[in-house]
């Protein structure tokens, strides 16, 4: 059975090779053959001349079309290609129409499917969603506007419909079903193209028969894609869609330092190759972690190992002037010689061990070399870790090389593969202050002696509940007078609201969970979460102080929430300061 799949698999893999061969052969026999035939021909007088090349040649390309001699006794050359070119000529003919109407097929089903993810862009970002898509078992339908795009065959050898058009356009999101797909994912790689796609998408929401659609679009420049989420949290939500944006650099940054921690100990000192865009936000979560957690002055130790290190830390700087107080800067270039006066120059400024060096490069060709020359220079019990773009090529290189020990106490992360996620799809940037809040939440209830799931132990219901609840943070704050900044401020995960600012927000997020649990199913009655029953779908003037204080807790939580998407709360001015809040709601 076993060689019976693997014949099968390496026939389609090298099926036109195969086919090309055939034909070939048939046309090879043919003429032969029809040679031999006309030579007998005009032997028996038949022919007044002897066979000629052309002539062969010619019969033998009607073997293709069933169209040979007619009559019995034919040489077994001729024999032969009779029924061979009839074959290779069907079978060709069966794959062309198979290989044009599969794409017609795959696309009738698009109007039949329901709650499926466009993708608009099928470039490597949109290949590594592609697959971690279909992984979590999702619908798909891809949008590509370059028809030679490699990436498309592969689509469709996976069955999943292609729509090979300009996604900018109403009709072929029309025909790629927006109308009912659940999410939109745009990952081209021009902004303005992936802003103009989810504006479009919006526009055609407006005539959705029901449900929401929700757009997440990548954008490379970090500055403006904060500013696109800031403005988008601050409007009034949409009616049937939501537009959402991300940053790769940024989140792989985060998921970076979640999986490879600066260090243990009270003086980390991370050091850090290349201060491109991913080295950069990785700077700057690793600091604002730092001055979340640290007791006392101490700063954060950085060494950056860059060309232009001074100019990139400066410009570093002169973004986020938060980093000054909390961080000491060591810049040195990546020469041979400047690499190995720096251990020296760390025992003159009394610096602390490296706890953790970070390779980036801006190209993955780059990382390996990089990573070579530091983990020839540093201390073998320094651990190196290398961020890539792509799994596969170098990556696979230094992860090989590691299992077999030719390199030590080195790892890879694959800086796409864990940002481009299903996950993302689902959560979109408000992902990460779901996964908080349900810590939070978690904390709480072991705290008093309670079991509690960890993220990854609920289900996807329950997923869904905590990120709509962080969706609706800036709803809920704009109903206070308060919106949505760039972080500026580290002390803005202190913010503090008024009592009565505490007790509206309460009584929001209390409505908010009641509609979303009616909603979803859930009737009152004795707490039974098979059932879905819950005693706590009444008012929130008649729940016990106990059930309450969860909702005000959850408010309280929304500053540090906030921070964790490099985000802060700022106060509006009121146009009737008078007027009580819950008057204004």
């Amino acid at each position: 059975m076993r060689f019976a799949r693997s014949f099968a698999r390496l026939l389609a893999e090298f099926q036109w090779v195969v086919l090309s061969l055939a034909g070939v052969v048939a046309l090879v026999f043919g003429c032969i053959g029809n040679t031999e035939y006309f030579n007998g021909l005009y032997h028996k007088k038949i022919y007044d001349h002897g066979p000629r090349l052309t002539d062969a040649a010619y019969e033998s390309l009607k073997l293709l079309f069933v169209n040979g001699p007619d009559g019995t006794g034919f040489p077994i050359w001729l024999e032969i290609a009779r029924f061979l070119a009839p074959v290779v000529a069907g079978y060709a003919a069966l794959a062309g129409l198979a290989s044009l109407f599969r794409d017609r097929v795959q696309q009738i089903r698009i109007p039949l499917m329901r709650g499926h993810v466009v993708i608009c862009g099928l470039g490597y970002v949109g290949s590594v969603f592609l697959r971690q898509l279909r992984q979590a078992g999702l619908r798909v339908v891809v949008v590509e506007s370059d028809p030679a795009n490699p990436s498309i065959e592969v689509a469709r050898s996976l069955k999943i419909p292609v729509i090979v058009g300009d996604a900018q356009l109403e009709r072929t999101l029309r025909a790629a079903g927006v109308r009912h797909a659940a999410r939109l994912l745009a990952v081209c790689p021009e902004d303005a193209v992936n802003t103009e796609i989810v504006a479009v998408a919006r526009r055609l929401a407006t005539s959705r028969p029901r449900g929401e659609l929700r757009c997440l679009a990548r954008i490379g420049d970090p500055a403006l894609c904060r500013l696109l989420r800031i403005q988008e949290a601050n409007l009034a939500d949409h009616p049937l869609s939501s537009l959402d944006f991300f940053n790769t650099d940024e989140m792989g940054a985060r998921l970076w330092l979640d999986d490879f921690p600066v260090g243990p100990g009270g003086q980390p000192h991370l050091l850090v190759s290349r201060l491109d865009g991913l080295g950069t936000w990785l700077v700057k979560h690793a600091a604002w972690g730092w001055f979340a957690d640290r007791t006392g002055d101490t700063p954060l130790w950085v060494t950056v190992v860059d060309d232009h290190a001074e100019e990139h830390v400066r410009a570093l700087l002169d973004q986020y002037p938060a980093l000054e107080p909390v961080s000491r800067f060591i810049c040195t270039s990546t020469s041979v010689r400047d690499m190995q006066l720096l251990p020296a120059h760390h025992s003159d400024l009394a610096a602390p061990p490296i706890t953790r060096a970070y390779v980036t490069a801006y190209r993955d060709e780059d990382a390996l070399p990089a990573a070579l020359a530091l983990r020839q220079e540093l201390d073998a019990a320094i651990p190196l870790v290398v961020a890539l773009s792509r799994a596969h090529g170098v990556g696979r290189l230094i992860s090989e090389a590691t299992a077999s020990g030719k390199l030590t106490n080195i790892d890879v992360f694959p800086a796409l593969e864990r940002t481009c996620t299903a996950e993302l799809v689902q959560g979109g940037s408000f992902e990460r202050m779901a996964v908080a809040i349900h810590i939070r939440w978690r904390q709480e209830q072991l705290a008093v002696g309670k079991a509690a799931p960890t993220w990854r132990e609920l289900d996807e219901s329950r997923k869904e509940s905590s990120r709509a609840q962080a969706r609706d943070i800036p709803v809920k704050l704009h109903s206070i007078g308060c919106a949505i900044a760039p972080l500026r401020d580290w002390g803005a995960s202190e913010f503090a609201f008024t009592d009565e600012e505490l007790e509206v927000l309460a009584i929001a997020e209390h409505k908010r969970w009641v509609t979303e649990r009616l909603q979803s199913g859930w009737r009152p009655g004795p707490r039974d979460p098979a059932q879905k029953l819950t005693p706590y779908l009444i008012p929130f003037e008649e729940l016990s102080k106990e059930i309450a204080d969860y909702d005000r807790d959850a408010v309280r939580g929304i500053p540090a929430a906030l921070a964790l998407i490099d985000l802060q709360i700022i106060r509006r001015q009121r146009t009737d300061p008078d007027a009580p809040l819950l008057a204004r709601r």
